[in-house]
This record gives C-alpha cells, sequence and structure tokens, in this order.
C-alpha cells in the first residue's frame, strides 16, 4: 500500500467527509479494472477488497451467511449426482466451500486467475484431495471434470468472454456445468471484463434452454438469484446457435 493509500484508509473513517472518499476511491478503483485485462483487473479487485467483504475477499456473496442455503442444496446435489470430481472456478478464497459435505472421496479442483489466492488456498487448504490452480478460464484449458461450478462468475465477464469460457468447458469434455444466472432480468447487458451486472442466462444474447435444474442462492443484501445445472449438450446448442446467428 502506497503512502497516499494509507492516508486515504484513515481519512475514510471520518465521518461524511469517509463516505466520500470511499466513494471516490472505489470510482479510481473501478476506471483501473474497466482499463487492464482480465488477470490484471480480477488481481486488482482481490489485492483492493473491491467488493469490501468483510468475511472472504470474495465479497459479501461469499460469506456463510449468504451462501447457507445454496451450500446444502449443493451438497445434496454432489451427492445425488455421485459427483468423483468438481472443478470449481473461479473458487475464490475458498471460505464457504470448506464447509460443503462433499461425497467421501470426492476430487476438488479450485481454480482462479489470481495468483495470490491460489498461493494462499494451496498453502491454507491444498492436501491429496484439493488441488488449486492458476487458471485462466477464459483464455486457457479447464481440467475435465464431472460437474464444473461456475457460481458468481460469469456476470464479471464480457458477453465475448463468456462465449469463450463456454467453449473452453466443451472442449474439457465435463458433461454438467452449474452456472449463476438472474430470471428476472429481461435485457442482458455487455460490460468489459472485471466489472459486474446482473444476467439471464435465458434471454439473448445467451439463450440458453431451460436447465435440469435450480439450486436457490440468496446472498444477505442481495436480490435472490439461481444456480441452473446444465449439460454440455445444452451448452454445444447455445454454441451452435450463435455461430449461425447473423
Amino acid at each position: 500500500m502506497t503512502r497516499t493509500d494509507d492516508l486515504i484508509t484513515r481519512l475514510t473513517r471520518i465521518p461524511v467527509l469517509g463516505r466520500q472518499l470511499r466513494a471516490w476511491r472505489k470510482r479510481r478503483i473501478r476506471r483501473a479494472i474497466a482499463a487492464a485485462g482480465a488477470r490484471e483487473a480480477f488481481t486488482h479487485i482481490y489485492r483492493t477488497n473491491y467488493w469490501g467483504g468483510r468475511e472472504s475477499a470474495s465479497g459479501n456473496g461469499s460469506s456463510l451467511a449468504s451462501t447457507e442455503l445454496f451450500r446444502a442444496e449443493f451438497a445434496q446435489l454432489l451427492h445425488d449426482r455421485g459427483v468423483r470430481r468438481l472443478f470449481d472456478s473461479p473458487c475464490g478464497d475458498f471460505h464457504w466451500m470448506r464447509l460443503v459435505s462433499t461425497p467421501p472421496g470426492m476430487g476438488y479442483i479450485g481454480a482462479d486467475i489470481v495468483t495470490d489466492l491460489i498461493e494462499e488456498c494451496a498453502h491454507r487448504f491444498g492436501d491429496e484431495r484439493h488441488a488449486f490452480r492458476v487458471i485462466d478460464i477464459i483464455h486457457e484449458d479447464h481440467p475435465t471434470a464431472d460437474l464444473w461450478l461456475c457460481r458468481d462468475g460469469l456476470f464479471h465477464f464480457s458477453e465475448a468472454d463468456i462465449f469463450a469460457t463456454l467453449a473452453r468447458f466443451l472442449a474439457a469434455g465435463t458433461p454438467w456445468c452449474l452456472l449463476t444466472t438472474h430470471p428476472y432480468v429481461m435485457v442482458n447487458r455487455d460490460i468489459r471484463t472485471g466489472l459486474y451486472r446482473e444476467m439471464n442466462l435465458a434471454r439473448p444474447p445467451f439463450n440458453f434452454p431451460e436447465p435440469e435444474l435450480y439450486l436457490r442462492d440468496t446472498p444477505q443484501g442481495e436480490k435472490p438469484r439461481l444456480l441452473g445445472l446444465w449439460s454440455a449438450g445444452s451448452v454445444a446448442s447455445v454454441l451452435a446457435a450463435r455461430a449461425v446467428t447473423p
């Protein structure tokens, strides 16, 4: 942290002035994120705690209270489907995932684009069943698994980067993916990768079919959303339709 950043941090503790400085600081960080490539953007988000999470560097949506309902439903899915190998990306800091009751012997691969984050996860949680890797899921190959979990990931990507990520998923040969979607969104908008917007995968330009099932996700202080379970075949149909769209 620079001396300027340290001074700003101390000044943000002053009422009124603090609120103004926090808003100014967030706008400054947002401009830096928007101007950066994916790796630089997400590394900057992590190092500045841009989302302001008190429990997790991944933000409020990764707190234990925010993930309580989803953890229970997700654990049931893993057991019901007999998942033997889970690919979780972006995995964040593993804060809530460490409490999920997984099937006996299930292997876990957590991946994120932020090197600092993965090094910390590997140091704290890595063992014979839990591996952590630095992977840019937009531009780099995905490992093959029984299920790819992408909770709160794609809505930080541009539309072009979402489609590139889905193509990487298909190339890996993983049969299922579990993706965050906001069904109440009627019109999807595009963003620069690293920023955020709510996104409905059933609406253009994605046009996903109905998923096999939905899991509920209720982050505190945010609108509830869902995670849909889609087969690789469904994703392939989405990409095929996009390829022929004028």
